[in-house]
C-alpha cells in the first residue's frame, strides 16, 4: 500500500494552534512526591526550582507550601501541607489530602529527586521560550511604528 503523505499546507490549523505547552506531570508529581517522602532533599531542589516552573496550578501552590514550610523549618509531609493548605481554604484547589496522599505514595523514593526537577525545569524554560517567541511573533504581526 501506497504511504500517502501531505504537504504542509494541508495541515489542520485549527489543531496545530491547540499544542499543550510542553510538561511532565509525572516528573512534577515525582518532585513533589520525593519532597514529603524525604526532607532532605529540598536542598537538591531548591536552588534549581521556583512556583513558575510547575505548569499544573495545584502543583504550583504544592511547591509554593512546601517551600513555605521548610523556610519556617516545619516538616513537610502529607499531614502538615494538608494543614497548610486548609489553612488558607485551598485544600480544594491541590486535591484535597487524597491527592497528597497519593503524590507520596506513588513516588518510590527521592533518590532520582535531582533528575526529575530538572526535566520540570527544562520544560518550564521550554514553555517561556514558546511564550517569548509567540510575543516576537505577534509584535511582527502588529508593528505599532
Amino acid at each position: 500500500m501506497e504511504d500517502m503523505t501531505y504537504p504542509d499546507s494541508y495541515k489542520d490549523t485549527a489543531t496545530e494552534s491547540l499544542k499543550i505547552p510542553p510538561h511532565s506531570v509525572e516528573a512534577e508529581q515525582s518532585v513533589l512526591g520525593g519532597l514529603m517522602l524525604d526532607n532532605s532533599s529540598w536542598d537538591k531542589v531548591a536552588d534549581l526550582l521556583v512556583e513558575q516552573d510547575f505548569y499544573r496550578r495545584d502543583h504550583q501552590l504544592i511547591f509554593r507550601a512546601v517551600a513555605q514550610l521548610f523556610e519556617q523549618s516545619l516538616p513537610v509531609d502529607v499531614i502538615t501541607l494538608a494543614e497548610f493548605h486548609d489553612k488558607r481554604g485551598e485544600l480544594d484547589q491541590v486535591g484535597e489530602l487524597a491527592y497528597l496522599g497519593m503524590l507520596a505514595r506513588n513516588t518510590p523514593s527521592a533518590a532520582n529527586i535531582g533528575a526529575y526537577s530538572a526535566i520540570v525545569r527544562e520544560r518550564s524554560v521550554l514553555r517561556q521560550l514558546i511564550q517569548v517567541g509567540s510575543a516576537i511573533s505577534n509584535v511582527a504581526f502588529n508593528p505599532e511604528g
